[in-house]
């Protein structure tokens, strides 16, 4: 009995055996099944996406500017800028076309003609400031790396907006993320600024605000390489970052107003109230693709959002050298009177 017992158990094993067996044969197959389908369809689309490349290159080569329909996928951005759009198999044609007629013509002059004011101003017009004659070496640093982030932020742009009509989804993705980055070292630059200045006689704690600033900036240059940031539909996604690196930048307010007071506090962010509203206003026509959204087609060349945000971050940097200024001159006041802690 004992024997027949143990027969059956044995056969019951085996069978269990088996049974795990196939299961297992069975998810195998399923598993190969679906990874071979999800390959067919890699490949399907990557045809389809090479074949709406080349369609819109022939397009192109017959002299005339594309429509939105006319765009491959990852070159559709705005779908209420209906034409005007440049596409090329050359980088250097894209050079060539930012002198002509496009709906990115507005876009790339007003960052270069800008990066042209930015540098004047940084290299004539700030040398010959009383506060210049007043800074140190460090001062002239400080105010020096705000310049240089401003500028690099108008190249990265013109950059961006110039190359975005090549017919390679890698090069435009990696200029799309350098015009990204651009914007992180500016308004990390743009923070620095008041910081320095805001503990302009308190060494250590200027250290560790910059410090963190820096950090945070960094963050700000890798986090645009990330393949979902530049995504059509991450508009809000990148202006709720660019936002909130910004407002980091009022980190210190707890402590100005325990060590100053809130008067001091008020008074000392007053100067840059300028900037900030017209970068807020700016990134959220940006976002809202305001106002071509509500009249499609009708601001395809001039006074679409992205020319109304390039405007603002213009605006905003010339802002903040007018800002910078103040905080510069107020700094070295508190200085001359021996660094009181009113």
């Amino acid at each position: 009995m004992l024997s027949d017992f143990e027969t059956r158990a044995y056969k019951l094993r085996e069978q269990g055996f088996a049974n795990a067996a196939n299961a297992a044969e069975a998810f195998m197959d399923e598993g190969r099944r679906v990874a071979n389908e999800g390959i067919e369809r890699a490949i399907q689309a990557a045809f389809s996406l090479e074949e709406h490349i080349q369609q819109a290159i022939v397009l192109a080569k017959e002299g005339r500017l594309l429509s939105y329909d006319d765009l491959p996928s990852p070159w559709r951005n705005n779908p209420h800028i209906h034409k005007g759009y440049r596409f090329t198999e050359s980088k250097l044609e894209c050079i060539r076309s930012a002198f002509n007629i496009s709906n990115e013509l507005v876009n790339i002059w007003s960052h270069a003609l800008g990066l042209v004011l930015v540098l004047a101003i940084a290299l004539y017009f700030y040398p010959n400031t009383a506060n210049f004659t007043l800074s140190t070496k460090s001062d002239v640093f400080v105010a020096g790396v705000f310049f240089v982030m401003a500028c690099l932020t108008l190249v990265c742009s013109t950059v961006w907006h110039t190359m975005n009509a090549v017919a390679d989804i890698d090069a435009i993705s990696t200029f799309a993320c350098v015009d990204y980055t651009g914007i992180s070292l500016l308004i990390a630059a743009s923070i620095m600024t008041t910081e320095y200045t805001a503990f302009y006689c308190d060494p250590l704690s200027r250290y560790i605000y910059m410090s963190l600033t820096a950090f945070l900036g960094i963050g700000g240059v890798i986090l645009p390489w990330h393949p979902r940031f530049n995504g059509a539909d991450m508009a809000w996604a990148r202006v709720a970052f660019y936002v909130g690196l910004a407002l980091t930048g009022f980190m210190p307010i707890v402590q100005l107003g325990w060590t100053h007071g809130v008067d001091f506090v008020y008074d000392f962010y007053s100067p840059i109230s300028k900037s900030m509203l017209v970068y807020f206003s700016g990134a959220v026509v940006y976002a809202s693709k305001i106002p071509e959204r509500w009249f499609p087609g009708c601001f395809d060349y001039v006074g679409g959002s992205h020319n109304l945000w390039h405007a603002a971050v213009l605006s905003g940097i010339l802002f903040h050298y007018t800002a910078m200024q103040t905080f510069f001159a107020n700094a070295f006041h508190r200085a001359e009177s021996g660094c009181p802690s009113y």
